[in-house]
Order: C-alpha cells, then structure tokens, then sequence
C-alpha cells in the first residue's frame, strides 16, 4: 500500500507539471521513486499512469491537437520506441538504472545549460528517434519530442495537446509490445489502479494555469530533481 500512495504522489506532482509544460511527468516522478522501488516496476507503473493521464489531456483539449506534426514525426518516433522497449525487456534493472541516470543527468544539463539554445534542423530527426528509444524504454520521450518540435507549435495549448496525443498512441505500441514479451503482470495493475484518480485532479489544477505558468521556472525546478534522480539511479 506503502508504494501505491508513494506512485500516486510522485506521479500527481509529477502530471500536474506536464499539464503545464507538455512534458516532465515521467523525469519527476521517477526521479522521486529511484529511491523506493526497482526501476521496472516504476516504469511499467508510469505506462499505465501516463498512458491514462495523456488521455484525458488529449480528450480535454483535443481542439488544440495538430495532426500534421504528429502524421509527420510519427514513423521515426515509433522505430525508436520499439527499440527502447526491446532494451527494457533484454536489459536487467541495474543496467537500465544505470543508463536511466546517465540519461536524466543529461536531460537535466540540457535543460540548465542549452534550453535557449536553437536545435539545428539537421538534428530535429535525431532528437526525435532518440525521444523515440527513450519513451519506448523508460516512458520520458517528451523532453526530445519538444525540442524536435517545438518551432512547429503556435502556442502552449497546442504543443500540450499533441505531445498527449503523442503519448497515448507510442504508449498503446509499449503496452503490446510489452504483453508480446511478457514483462506487464495483472498484479501490477491491481495494486495500483486507483492511483489515476488524485492524478486525474492534478491535471485540472494543472490546466488551469498552465497558460499563465512561468516555463523558466518550472524547467529549472525539473532539472534539479532530474539531476537528483540521475545520479540516485548511477548509485
């Protein structure tokens, strides 16, 4: 029960945060639970949380979606998540821990140091297969699709609509792969299933203010307890 109400909080800080921003619910909130539970667990956890979560976002404000970017990223992005979940099924939990914490130190340099900085084109379609393997694997694709995508987007409402509707369908693809390979339990489903609820309220209180949130803010904020659950996971 312990670690269902731990899920619960971290994943709900986390949510409401990405109801904000488009992304960071997954980097929060595994951050927070590297240091009680296996890294497996956490992420099959966070497939079913945020494959729920993502949508209600989409369904909420489904008007602001832009078909475009999502039917001209998707063929790239889904070769990478199925690579990433053939790497969470193979890999053990020490060495996924282990390349999970390189990972977040590293999404958290880029967010400290490079945030401002313009992603060359030529790179867009690299940061989009690497966002690819990274959702596939450990659920946290987000800070590559929006750095890939985000000169397409007009506006905030926009970008976190799509990236919900981005995480719903790469997730549907994890969800079968997974059962494929036989890594997801009924019992982890059952533990935890109530958990969306105070993460579904998280979400409205998040959409709120999410047109009127300070982004420097919050992203420096993410960077600090991503750069905490790095290095948690390299120990």
């Amino acid at each position: 029960m312990l670690t269902s109400i731990l899920i619960a909080t971290f994943f709900s800080i986390g949510f409401f945060v990405e109801s904000i921003i488009g992304f960071g619910g997954g980097l929060i909130a595994y951050s927070f639970l590297g240091f009680f539970i296996d890294i497996k667990k956490a992420v099959l956890a966070g497939l079913y949380i945020g494959t729920c979560s993502s949508t209600y976002i989409a369904y909420t404000d489904f008007k602001s979606f832009n078909k475009k970017i999502l039917l001209k990223s998707a063929p790239i992005c889904l070769f990478g998540t199925i690579i990433g979940v053939t790497i969470f099924s193979k890999f053990s939990s020490d060495l996924l821990s282990i390349i999970f914490g390189l990972l977040l130190i590293f999404l958290a340099a880029k967010l400290i140091f490079f945030d401002q900085i313009a992603i060359p084109k030529i790179l867009k379609k690299k940061l989009l297969f690497i966002g690819g393997i990274s959702q596939g694997a450990f659920g946290i694709g987000g800070p590559f699709f929006v750095n890939g995508l985000k000169e397409d987007f007009k506006n905030k409402s926009e970008l976190r609509s799509t990236m919900a509707v981005f995480f719903v369908i790469f997730n549907l693809v994890r969800i079968f792969q997974l059962f494929l390979n036989n890594q997801i339990k009924a019992i982890h489903l059952n533990e935890i299933w109530w958990v969306i609820i105070p993460i579904f309220v998280a979400i409205k209180l998040g959409h709120k203010v999410h047109i009127k949130a300070d982004e420097t803010i919050i992203k420096k904020m993410i960077a600090l307890i991503t750069v905490l659950g790095g290095v948690k996971f390299l120990l």
